[in-house]
């Protein structure tokens, strides 16, 4: 959604875009989203403006990513919600034409997962924004060019609204504070002192933590889709929003998996635990696309 958002701005702004790179392969079917909320679908804006979409390799083994680049005739390189390092030798090639959007208030909360982590931390309301920042060779620690903070609270909560909030910030900043800077309007500012934070066992739901250490968890992120259940014949943890019941003490039994639910032990209860199903994340998604269309009748 910020990369969709990243895009939008940086067009109506009267920019060009040669190229769309991404590491996974582009989706070219519509999605419900697209069609309720066509303005902020990358699919859809990219082909009205006729941008092609490519599929690049790691960009750091990409041997020929200079000659790649050469033949764009390009002088901007903007970086969105990309888990890709964009290695010194392709950065030397913008200088500081190069931008990326990050979804904290840096230089708090580095690293590719600032939402969660500040949620789970309760700083959501004093480090979350967007922020526009010259990419380095360090993660997310380049001049800063502009920001919007966007409190939890001034989202009603929502994590949802939330989300849209910072894609209707990404858009302003990619439309306004970018290309002023770009001209030479505005000039970035160093980054003081900050830190790095990846969400790994934090988000992850088990016998380490304990039952009211499980609900504060999920009160803080349940609805972000980034807590899960690990299970041991599943590739991906299994999504979880909320403690539906507390069935009594530990059994020593191993977790248990069904339609709407994930059964475990956690340290001192076996509970249940409702999931995120493919029903809710629609539903969620049909309530995003019509706070962006609020969000665009501003």
């Amino acid at each position: 959604m910020l990369a969709s958002a990243a895009l939008r701005g940086w067009l109506e702004s009267g920019n060009t875009v040669a190229a769309f790179w991404t590491s996974a392969n582009p989706a070219t079917r519509l999605r419900l989203g697209d069609v309720i909320s066509p303005r902020w679908s990358a699919r859809l804006l990219l082909q009205r403006h006729a941008i092609p979409a490519v599929t690049v390799p790691r960009l750091r083994d990409w041997a020929d990513a200079e000659t790649a680049i050469a033949a764009l005739g390009v002088d901007t390189l903007i970086t969105c919600m990309t888990m890709m390092i964009v290695p010194p030798r392709l950065l030397d090639l913008f200088g500081n034409r190069a931008v990326n959007f990050h979804p904290s208030l840096l230089p708090a909360y580095r690293g590719p997962t600032p939402l969660l982590g500040a949620l789970l931390d309760g700083k959501e309301n004093t480090c979350s924004g967007v922020t526009a920042h010259v990419l380095s060779p360090g993660i997310d620690e380049g001049p800063i060019i502009a920001q919007r903070s966007l409190p939890y609270d001034a989202a009603a909560r929502s994590y949802t609204m939330w989300v849209a909030q910072h894609a209707a910030a990404c858009r302003r900043l990619a439309r306004e504070a970018l290309p002023a800077y770009l001209v030479g309007a505005t000039e970035a500012r160093p980054q003081v002192g900050g830190f790095y934070r990846k969400v790994a066992e934090d988000g992850e739901i088990g016998p380490h933590l304990t039952v009211a250490e499980v609900e504060r968890t999920l009160a803080a992120g349940g609805t972000s889709y980034h807590i899960g259940v690990p299970l041991p014949w599943r590739i991906r943890p299994a999504s979880v929003r909320r403690v539906r019941r507390v069935l009594g003490p530990a059994t020593g039994k191993p977790p248990s998996l069904q339609a709407f639910s994930v059964t475990l032990d956690v340290a001192d209860a076996r509970v249940v635990l409702v999931r995120n199903t493919a029903l809710q994340r629609t539903r969620d998604r049909l309530v995003l696309v019509e706070a962006l269309r609020r969000l665009d009748q501003e």
